[in-house]
């Protein structure tokens, strides 16, 4: 923020909040980063559901996709196009074969992002969790808050939530990512290998383009 201050991986919980619709909340941290829980927004919105949410009388603010907007990256893109609902089509593709390519296509509505996209877990590829440990970086890293896969194997003894777990997983960070901008969306959503860097580019395309922000 202006003050320079910086909170780090606020994505599943921003996530959350956006799931439940929830648009005005203070989040109250003790350091600079929210954890991580199971590396899903599964326990967020279940704290949520379970405190309750209240209605209040004012309007919600919205940013609606107007005309097409695209934002490219090598072979990451994302394509926006007019929507009355907040629709993600959203496709992966990894090397290792216990990824491999993966497609879901969603529009979030009433509950569903709870019961098909909350519970997906953050993902990494073993090399890449060694390699951050030796060096010092995300040491609380491991099986209890992501899913980790080594050379097509998934070395998580319970397996995975969805058979498609992982691009579910890209769709709440994008869900996370875009819920920075304090606002709801309307929009049909293309994503192509997406991840935060692209991310943040679409937000400041559209932020270029918004007549009221």
């Amino acid at each position: 923020n202006e003050a320079g201050l910086k909170v780090r991986t606020v994505e599943h919980l921003m996530a959350a909040f956006m799931g439940l619709k929830v648009d005005n909340a203070i989040v109250v941290l003790s350091g600079s980063e929210v954890p991580i829980m199971d590396g899903s927004a599964k326990v967020f919105v279940d704290l949520i559901n379970k405190v309750g949410i209240k209605e209040q009388f004012i309007k919600r603010k919205i940013i609606k996709i107007l005309r097409k907007v695209a934002v490219y990256n090598g072979k990451s893109s994302i394509v926006a196009n007019t929507s009355n609902d907040f629709t993600i089509d959203y496709r992966i593709e990894f090397k290792d074969p216990a990824i491999g390519i993966q497609k879901q296509k969603i529009t979030l509505l009433g509950n569903n992002f709870d019961k098909e996209i909350s519970s997906a877990r953050t993902f990494g590829m073993l090399n890449e969790v060694q390699y951050m440990h030796k060096n010092g970086l995300a040491l609380g890293g491991s099986v209890k808050n992501a899913i980790v896969v080594d050379n097509g194997k998934i070395i998580n003894p319970e397996g995975l939530r969805f058979k498609d777990e992982f691009v579910r997983h890209k769709i709440l960070d994008f869900c996370g990512d875009i819920y920075l901008s304090g606002r709801h969306f309307l929009g049909n959503i293309s994503a192509e290998c997406a991840g935060h860097e692209i991310n943040n580019k679409f937000w400041d395309h559209i932020f270029k383009f918004l007549t009221y922000y």
